[in-house]
């Protein structure tokens, strides 16, 4: 039997979802909310088979709410379900480990089956499974660097600094208005905000460069982005002779 959790704002949706299931013999919907950390805290709880998600949800988007059931014990297959598609949105929700992207409106005779057939394919491998040791290799040099430049693991900024590089290798168009792209990514999977992650990211950066480290590299002190894609630029540099 497939047990169906449902993620979305819109009740009308999740009302219309429940009665596609009604008189089913093999599936059924188990819990349902509008917001993306309830819908965290219930899959932990109820341990579904299926997770139906919206990508616009308040709390937490579906997209990193996708990320963060897809590090449970017992993930459920996830199948994400918008109205605001983009080719974008797809490749996210995909690389991180969707079975299925609908478009809404949706068949809602036919849902009940794609879940349950969902629900029985195996597990997709994700970005953050396939690379996983490749990231921690990365991260790890990110850290060793920042610990050059004065920057202890400590601070609440040299996570931050090592993420929005991982992040920006893994999609620059993050870089290109940090406030709505990497602070807000950032932010959302960080379990933080968007001022905390910029003030925490400038404080770091503040103490490189007051101790002098960043005084060669850098005529004046770097902004956030700058020091973000100067991180990248080295970062890149050095798997290329790697590789090389």
């Amino acid at each position: 039997m497939a047990r169906v959790y449902v993620a979305d704002i819109d009740p009308v949706f999740i009302r219309s979802v429940r009665m596609a299931f009604t008189g089913c013999r093999d599936s059924a919907v188990v819990g349902d909310s509008g917001s993306g950390l309830r819908a965290l805290a219930d899959v932990r709880r109820l341990r579904p088979d299926v997770l139906l998600t919206d990508i616009q949800l308040p709390e937490m988007d579906g997209i990193a709410l996708l990320r963060q059931v897809r590090r449970l014990a017992h993930p459920p297959a996830v199948v994400v379900c918008t109205r605001f598609y983009s080719c974008a949105s797809m490749d996210w929700a995909y690389r991180y480990g969707a079975s299925y992207f609908l478009c809404k409106p949706v068949d809602y005779d036919s849902l009940p089956a794609l879940l349950s057939d969902c629900a029985a394919a195996p597990t997709p491998v994700t970005v953050d499974d396939a690379g996983s040791g490749e990231r921690e290799r990365r991260a790890a040099g990110l850290r060793e660097m920042l610990s050059d430049f004065g920057i202890s693991p400590k601070l609440n900024g040299c996570a931050y600094l090592i993420e929005s590089v991982l992040r920006a290798g893994e999609d620059e168009l993050l870089l290109r208005n940090l406030s709505r792209g990497l602070y807000l990514e950032l932010a959302r999977s960080m379990g933080s905000t968007v001022p905390r992650v910029e003030r925490s990211l400038r404080s770091a950066i503040d103490v490189a460069y007051e101790r002098g480290s960043l005084r060669s590299r850098f005529a004046t002190r770097p902004s956030n982005k700058q020091f973000i894609e100067y991180l990248l630029r080295e970062t890149l540099s050095k798997d290329g002779a790697r590789n090389y």
